[in-house]
């Protein structure tokens, strides 16, 4: 889904190979706004952060009380978008909405203390649909140095033409559905009242227990790829494109699995703006924190030139395309997996308390495509 800075960032800070010595300036906090608008529905959402800095130490915690709205500038249509109380920082629009290719849409962020941000104008390109998904199974997928195993994976190939006569910009990313059976899991503590209590002091703290998924509906989680995964059509313009990879899944236990794969059509800006970020997160080793001007994004205060905001609101055509498998002993061998589900026993009469299916990515519905 859409590019997740957040990690870039991360990445900068702590997970270079080599020690380098950060370059942050502590005393100015930024802010990153970041996400899609989008032609259909599900995609569409606007994420902001705000930084905090001790020392060299980089924490980005969740804006939750801006007001969001998007505008048209064809039509003049604005649009306010809300908060998701399930997903922190996280904004998305009325139901139903979706844009249309040929749209020209920006959106601006307005701070409790007067201030905002904007982004520059986005035309959403026209969609390049997706005309095959193909899921192949390979038991040594690859070899995982830190387990000293080879992991078995789900590889996500995807086909479709790419339009002729035009300049087109590509992110592929993926996401998949698995049942859920286990809602809620408590370390040293119990399940009750709708959240984990701690137990008396020498009662077990250290035990871990996992409680079942309340309702008589199946509960899903679904999980996102967030592939940074970029490409043009600079070498096959007008081509048929088959078997392009766009990500894998590791074979980590039995059952149903439902898999979607998306490919999203970039404006040019977008698609170097991700290319950037691709590369950094790729090729990360004996970084140092000082941002590049690249990472600036589309992003503005228009009443102050001075103020670093980082992010990129894009405008973005989205198609996909799902396919169902069932995971079996015929499919082969998953990873081995140390934890094992340990519910609470029930004692006498008691019966531990179910959990409900909540939270980000869960949903007690089928997805379309689960038989």
């Amino acid at each position: 889904m859409p590019v997740r800075l957040f990690v870039m960032l991360c990445l900068i800070v702590f997970g270079c190979t080599e020690p380098t010595e950060p370059r942050f300036q502590l005393e100015e906090p930024f802010y990153l706004v970041e996400g899609d608008i989008a032609d259909q529905p599900d995609f569409s959402e606007i994420r902001i952060s705000r930084s905090r800095f001790s020392n060299v130490q980089l924490t980005l915690e969740q804006v939750t009380d801006a007001a969001v709205t998007t505008t048209e500038a064809l039509s003049g249509e604005v649009v306010i978008w809300s908060h998701d109380p399930e997903r922190p920082g996280t904004y998305i629009p009325p139901p139903g909405f979706v844009a249309q290719s040929g749209e020209v849409w920006s959106a601006t962020v307005s701070f409790p203390d007067g201030s905002r941000v904007v982004s520059l104008p986005e035309r959403l390109p026209d969609p390049v649909d997706v005309e095959g998904l193909r899921v192949v199974f390979d038991q040594e997928g690859e070899y995982d140095r830190a387990r000293r195993i080879f992991v078995p994976l789900f590889r996500i190939l995807l086909d479709y033409t790419d339009p002729a006569g035009t300049a087109n910009s590509y992110q592929w990313d993926f996401r998949y559905w698995e049942e859920e059976f286990v809602c809620a899991t408590c370390i040293g503590g119990v399940y009750r009242g709708g959240s984990c209590i701690a137990r008396p002091v020498g009662s077990g703290q250290d035990s871990r227990y996992d409680y079942a998924c309340a309702g008589e509906e199946t509960c899903f989680q679904q999980t996102r790829g967030h592939q940074f995964k970029y490409g043009s059509d600079r070498a096959f313009n007008g081509s048929s494109v088959r078997g392009q990879e766009i990500g894998t899944i590791e074979f980590t236990t039995y059952g149903g699995l439902l898999v979607e794969g998306i490919l999203y059509s970039l404006t040019a800006e977008a698609y170097n703006y991700g290319r950037v970020v691709a590369d950094i997160v790729e090729g990360n080793s004996g970084l140092n924190a000082t941002i590049p001007a690249a990472l600036i994004g589309n992003m503005r205060d228009p009443d102050n030139e001075d103020r670093q905001v980082l992010g990129f609101v894009r405008a973005v055509s989205v198609a996909t395309q799902r396919r169902y498998l069932l995971r079996d002993v015929a499919t082969g061998t998953p990873s081995p997996n140390p934890t094992v589900i340990n519910y609470e026993p029930p004692v006498g009469l008691f019966v531990p308390p179910r959990a409900p299916c909540r939270g980000e990515g869960r949903s007690p519905g089928k997805p379309a495509g689960w038989p």
